[in-house]
């Protein structure tokens, strides 16, 4: 896991709530941030965050598909297990490497041992990047729920940098 100083983390969980860097710095008075300081300081993190998505993604050999260290995902394809696999930065789980998947061992959602484990993982990311899921996809069992998840992660609208209206 990228070892985030107390700054880029402040930073990058802003930034995910979709606060803009001019927005993050209004915010912070007792830190008296300007924009340009909150930009830099994003721009570390995400460099960070890309870096430990990319080290994952080598270990698991993965081929990547698309790298949105802004949203803090990586997208990939593992040729070997002939699966897509996301990995997902968190704050709260630090790097998360899910392999899309229609059973475990055989067992769907409401028999697999790993059932708890999995629904804490995907509502910390849902949590931590507000992402919220239609009535219909919250009736999907967890193996297609989560695949709804991290595309919704990847299409998510991020802010952009914004002056000062005067």
């Amino acid at each position: 896991m990228p070892q985030l100083s107390t700054h880029e983390a402040m930073v990058w969980e802003q930034f995910q709530k979709g606060l803009s860097t001019t927005e993050i710095a209004e915010q912070s008075v007792e830190e008296d941030w300007s924009p340009a300081y909150v930009s830099r300081v994003l721009n570390r993190a995400r460099k960070k965050i890309a870096k430990a998505l990319n080290d994952q993604a080598n270990s698991h050999r993965l081929d990547v598909e698309s790298l949105l260290d802004y949203k803090g995902i990586l997208i990939g394809f593992d040729y070997q297990a002939n699966a897509q696999v996301y990995i997902v930065f968190t704050m709260k789980l630090g790097v998360i490497v899910w392999y899309k998947h229609d059973s475990y061992a055989g067992k769907l959602c409401p028999e697999c041992p790993k059932e708890a484990e999995c629904r804490d993982t995907l509502d910390t990311i849902m949590e931590e990047y507000s992402i919220t899921l239609r009535p219909d996809e919250e009736q999907l069992p967890m193996t297609q729920q989560s695949i709804a998840i991290f595309n919704k992660l990847a299409a998510k609208e991020i802010p952009r940098y914004k002056r000062k209206e005067s």
